[in-house]
């Protein structure tokens, strides 16, 4: 004889749970600044100064000189010395033709001679005078009329307010799944899928 089995199939309720956060949100201009700005006339009103210097005299006194006076200071004794210097070569030469075949005489020997003692013997003289000082010429600077400043202002725009929107937050609680309880009866043996 097959036995009455109790079959019991149970589904436990189950719950769901909806939420939102709340949420402030701020909405607000940035703000703006705005300038004007003129820049002043630096030269509105002045005269610049001015310095006006000629070094020359004293450059001069150091051996630094320019092409007009170094030309009025040594062309006429360029030209005397030159004169003296073809001179003294022909007096050379008169005495190298006169004498350099005559025996016991080494004409270029006496002649190399004779150079190098004037070269020693030729008295040097050194020129000690005071060095002129610069010539300066400054001119002041002068101020006339009125002077520019310029102008710079300064503007700033804002909001008087911020906007702001709030939403509340939700919470809800529902019923996701039913319990239920079922019971039924198999004969001879238990029924787990039903």
């Amino acid at each position: 004889m097959e036995i009455a089995r109790l079959n019991i199939r149970q589904t436990l309720p189950r719950i769901g749970i909806r939420t939102q956060l709340s949420k402030l949100e701020t909405h607000y201009v940035k703000a703006e600044l705005h300038g004007d700005y003129q820049a002043p006339r630096s030269n509105a009103g002045m005269e610049q100064p001015t310095i006006e210097m000629d070094s020359y005299p004293s450059r001069h006194a150091y051996g630094y000189t320019n092409n007009t006076d170094f030309a009025r200071e040594h062309g006429q004794r360029g030209l005397q010395e030159m004169r003296s210097g073809m001179a003294h070569r022909n007096a050379l030469a008169q005495d190298m033709v006169n004498n350099a075949a005559k025996k016991g005489r080494n004409v270029i020997a006496e002649q190399a001679k004779q150079e190098l003692a004037s070269r020693v013997s030729e008295q040097r003289y050194i020129d000690v005078q005071a060095i002129p000082d610069p010539q300066v010429h400054i001119t002041p600077v002068r101020a006339t009329g009125t002077p520019d400043p310029g102008h710079y202002t300064t503007s700033i725009d804002t909001e008087s307010m911020a906007k702001s929107d709030f939403t509340r937050g939700q919470v809800e609680v529902y019923l996701r799944q039913k319990g239920d309880i079922r019971r039924w009866v198999t004969w001879g043996k238990y029924d787990t899928y039903a």
